[in-house]
C-alpha cells in the first residue's frame, strides 16, 4: 500500500435488538443503538448521529491543519450540526432516499482574524474534509454559517 494511503478499520458486533458494539483500535468500545421509536432502547447514539459527530470531528481536524497553513490564529472552534432524514426511506418506502435530506453545519471560531479570512478557511476546509466529501458526494448539500467571533 502506498505511503500516501491511510487505511482505517472498525469492528462491530451485534449485541441484540438494533444495538452494535463498536471497537476502534485500542479505544474503549461503545454502543450504537436507536431510540425506542426506531426499535432500540436508546443505549447509545444512533448511526446517523455518529456520522454528524464524524463531520464535526473531521471539520475540527481540518480547521486545525489548514489554519496552521494559513497562519490563522484562533482560541476556540464550536460546531453545531443538524441533519434531517425521512425515516420512510430507511423503512423501505420506494422513492424515498434513506440519505440525509439536509445537513446544517454552523461553525463559530473565536479569533481576532477577519470574517474574510474565516470565509477562506471555510472554503479550504470544505474542499479537503473527507467526511464532508462523503456527505456531499451522496448528493447532500451542507449548509450553514462560519462566524468569526472576538
Amino acid at each position: 500500500m502506498s505511503k500516501n494511503i491511510l487505511e482505517v478499520a472498525v469492528k462491530g458486533a451485534w449485541t441484540g435488538g438494533v444495538q452494535t458494539e463498536i471497537h476502534i483500535r485500542e479505544f474503549d468500545s461503545f454502543l450504537i443503538d436507536e431510540p425506542a421509536n426506531l426499535g432500540g432502547v436508546d443505549a447509545g447514539p444512533n448511526p446517523v448521529e455518529f456520522v454528524l459527530a464524524g463531520l464535526n470531528g473531521c471539520v475540527s481536524v481540518m480547521v486545525s491543519m489548514i489554519a496552521k497553513e494559513m497562519n490563522l490564529t484562533y482560541s476556540a472552534v464550536d460546531l453545531d450540526t443538524k441533519g434531517t432524514l425521512d425515516i420512510r426511506g430507511l423503512m423501505g418506502m420506494n422513492g424515498v432516499t434513506p440519505n440525509f435530506q439536509t445537513v446544517t453545519l454552523n461553525v463559530t471560531i473565536t479569533t481576532d482574524e477577519s470574517q474574510e479570512r474565516i470565509d477562506e478557511l471555510k472554503e479550504k476546509v470544505e474542499s479537503r474534509c473527507p467526511v464532508m466529501a462523503m456527505i456531499k458526494g451522496s448528493g447532500v448539500t451542507v449548509d450553514g454559517d462560519w462566524i468569526a467571533k472576538n
